[in-house]
């Protein structure tokens, strides 16, 4: 069971029943609903009069709310999520069949590394639903460290690479100068150091780790640690498919789309959003509006689910529609793409 709904105020059966026909005319046309309009296209046994009072009640309780006052209403996110909750009870069952289409996918696309294959996979979430597909990457909790190499590439760089299990390279060009023989012995004291760590505990460790070779390369290991670190830190990012699904939803809003151009670029504000999922989400989640906690996607809907790496969550894919989506249609798709990529990562698939 998805669980999407947590807390509000409980509702008597009337009013969830008024309440869930007002979200599916609201998602079918996209207008305010009138007490007359409810009745009529439900062919309601209950008069124009009950159901206004009931709309008001769903009001006062933070479901509905009316624009105008001569207007119909309109569900809140609050009222949203009750819906799509309500919707869910025969969703969520696994498709067998997706995990052998998103790697008939990626092997056709040649990609083989972790990098290469989440672009793939969020590039087929957005052609399955037509949005802009979302992958927040936080693996680093579920890796450890198998070798720490510095290899020499010209007179001031040096190739980093940084070989994890499971099967994860992080590797940088960075500026530094020195010797082959010296960085062989640092390769040799940071694999020794660092291998079978997670390597979250090397982001606490490192700085006190490399002290030890201070005293004899006291300024190559100050640029060296300062540059391990934002290569470590650089494993937490946010990957972004098919912006220009986006623009659709925004009405040629164009100080609206340099807001969410400006927020897409920076990716601070959405790795802090996903971030926070991963710790406290169910495994698939419908974000709404204000709750992204980012002002210019109010008007839209975050659909996501999470996705494993040695059985612990490392990250999140979804998209990011407008809020009168076809959730009936897209959660299952998000759902089944993340058990795909949770299987994918856990196979060879070479």
């Amino acid at each position: 069971m998805i669980n999407l709904f947590k807390g509000g105020k409980a509702l008597t059966p009337r009013e969830r029943d008024i309440l869930l026909k007002v979200a599916e005319l609201y998602m079918e046309t996209g207008e305010p609903v009138g007490s007359r309009t409810l009745q009529k296209r439900f062919s309601m046994e209950i008069s124009p009069a009950t159901i206004r009072n009931v709309m008001s009640d769903l009001e006062d309780k933070g479901y509905l709310y009316q624009p105008h006052t001569s207007a119909g209403r309109l569900p809140t996110d609050e009222g949203m999520k009750y819906y799509i909750n309500y919707l869910l009870f025969s969703l969520g069952e696994v498709d067998t069949g997706i995990a052998s289409r998103i790697i008939d996918y990626i092997k056709a696309s040649g990609k083989t590394g972790f990098d290469e294959i989440f672009s793939a996979v969020l590039n087929f979430l957005t052609r399955s639903t037509g949005y802009m597909s979302l992958g927040a990457n936080f693996v680093i909790d579920a890796l450890t460290i198998k070798d720490i190499s510095l290899v020499k590439v010209s007179s001031s760089k040096v190739l980093v690479v940084i070989t994890c299990e499971p099967e994860y390279v992080i590797h940088k060009v960075i500026t530094l100068k020195a010797e082959p023989s010296i960085l062989a012995k640092i390769s040799q004291e940071l694999t020794a150091k660092f291998k079978g760590k997670p390597l979250s505990s090397v982001k606490k460790e490192l700085i006190n780790e490399m002290n030890q070779v201070r005293n004899e390369f006291m300024e190559l290991s100050f640029n060296l640690n300062t540059h391990l670190l934002k290569l470590v830190n650089s494993v937490n990012d946010v990957k972004i498919t098919g912006t220009f699904n986006i623009f659709n939803s925004v009405n040629e809003d164009f100080e609206k789309i340099q807001e969410i151009i400006k927020i897409l670029e920076e990716k601070k504000k959405l790795l802090e959003t996903f971030s926070k999922l991963i710790d406290t989400a169910d495994r698939v989640t419908v974000i709404l509006g204000k709750e992204t906690e980012i002002e210019a996607f109010e008007p839209f809907s975050i659909v996501a689910a999470k996705y494993s790496l040695k059985s612990k969550d490392a990250g999140i894919v979804g998209i990011l529609g407008p809020k009168r989506m076809d959730y009936c249609k897209i959660i299952p798709v998000v759902e089944n793409v993340s058990r795909a990529l949770s299987y994918i990562l856990s196979k060879d698939i070479k």
